[in-house]
């Protein structure tokens, strides 16, 4: 599969590297946050500039002798940059030249692809004398823009395009399947993404809540490409402040523009209550679900466990639930397959013919309570996630709605996806 021109943007760390990738983007993708370090993993979202498409890989702030979680975000940040067609050192035109940003210098000096230096926070055309002190850095003359207003950024853009090789035309067609990984913090998301992606492509780290944006990679599989979401932790919003809560919107977001999502838990703890509203989430977003039980490498009743798990998910739209350890690799080989065919369920249409024989045949078994009619005919309207209109009497109850459901999940295959049930009362004749 070809692929558009990527551009890396890279820099130490609150320079404004996220705020640019959101200017150029469009819209708000990246978290933009003042407290330092907020972007650790790689944030890659596609743009379009004059008819021309690219890729904007947003990168954890490089940090002089770094260590811990902020030694691997810098790791991110460098292999961005050997991969990319383009780089930007986005740097503080307001704080001069740093330590950090001449040691970033230096090592970009030897890079393959082109550098651009963009001085940020230049505000006025006063501050641009101070901007060229960035010419010291050995990498041509500085573009001096403010990303928070967008001055000269349209100016950023005709350069952009100026240096990138030709983007490859738009391919006609169905866009990739898009499977997301979502769970609480510290449950082994990024680690699991990291095995299914093929690279380390997440920040993986002891501490919890380690990615704090939505990670996107494309991979391809035997029956063509797919792609990944990698998310933050979901805590209660009501729980989350400060950066945590743009976590969480991002990865609210992140399940609504998937087709199916993968609930990370740590087998060890079984499904607790917060995993169960993060794959109630799942399911009102009308996506698919599938339940990874991590961590399984370090459970010791490993079959009593299991049946808990499946019993305590079968009520989350008859879902399965897979064993999996991402440290040790055990299991992660059943979830792309199983992904695969829960993506394809959640796309199919059923035969009208078909849909009326289940309803009827529930109908005789059980029949609607009383007061709210018979359904007389049903037809799938829609697909991804399957919707059925149901003409008849009025609405029944929950949980007869619940009976038909299951009885439409059961006979078309359709377990870990959600279902939209329609009722339409049929109008009488009028009366002469």
């Amino acid at each position: 599969m070809s692929r558009v021109p990527r551009i890396a943007v890279v820099g130490r760390q609150n320079v404004g590297k996220s705020t640019l990738v959101n200017r150029l983007f469009g819209r708000r993708e990246a978290i933009a946050h003042d407290l330092p370090g907020v972007t650790r993993d790689r944030i890659e979202v596609e743009a379009v500039w004059r008819g021309r498409r690219f890729g904007l890989v947003d990168t954890a702030g490089y940090l002089l002798r770094a260590g811990g979680v902020e030694a691997l975000a810098g790791k991110q940040a460098e292999r961005a940059a050997a991969q990319a067609d383009l780089v930007l050192l986005v740097v503080d035109a307001q704080a001069g030249v740093t330590e950090e940003d001449a040691s970033l210098a230096r090592r970009l000096r030897r890079a393959a692809a082109p550098v651009l230096v963009v001085a940020n926070k230049v505000d006025t055309e006063e501050e641009e004398t101070d901007a060229l002190a960035f010419l010291s850095l050995g990498l041509g003359e500085p573009l001096m823009i403010s990303a928070l207003h967008g001055r000269a950024s349209g100016d950023l853009l005709d350069r952009l395009i100026l240096l990138l090789p030709q983007s490859p035309p738009e391919v006609e067609g169905s866009p990739e399947p898009r499977f997301a990984l979502v769970g609480r913090p510290n449950v082994g998301k990024s680690s699991l993404f990291n095995r299914l992606v093929g690279e380390e492509r997440s920040v993986v780290f002891e501490e919890a809540g380690t990615t704090r944006d939505a990670v996107d990679a494309v991979v391809t599989w035997p029956g063509g490409p797919v792609r990944f979401i990698d998310t933050a932790g979901m805590r209660r919003a009501v729980k989350a402040q400060g950066v945590e809560y743009y976590s969480f919107v991002r990865a609210s977001k992140a399940i609504e523009r998937a087709d199916v999502a993968v609930v990370v838990i740590d087998a060890g703890e079984g499904l607790t209550a917060e995993d169960k509203k993060i794959a109630s989430r799942v399911i009102e977003a009308g996506r698919g679900l599938i339940v990874a039980a991590n961590k399984w490498d370090l459970v010791r009743d490993k079959d009593r466990t299991f049946k808990g798990v499946q019993e305590e998910v079968r009520p989350l739209a008859r879902a399965s639930a897979v064993r999996t350890s991402a440290a040790s690799g055990q299991g992660v080989h059943r979830l792309p397959h199983a992904l695969v065919d829960l993506h394809a369920r959640w796309g199919s249409r059923a035969p009208t013919a078909k849909v009326n024989e289940v309803i009827q045949q529930a109908q005789a078994e059980l029949p609607t309570p009383r007061g709210a009619g018979t359904i007389h005919y049903a037809t799938q309207v829609s697909s991804g996630p399957p919707a059925f209109v149901l003409f008849g009497g009025k609405a029944p109850d929950a949980g007869y709605r619940r009976y038909l459901e299951n009885r439409l999940r059961a006979e078309f295959h359709l377990e870990g996806v959600p279902l939209r049930l329609i009722f339409r009362e049929r109008r009488g004749k009028p009366r002469g």
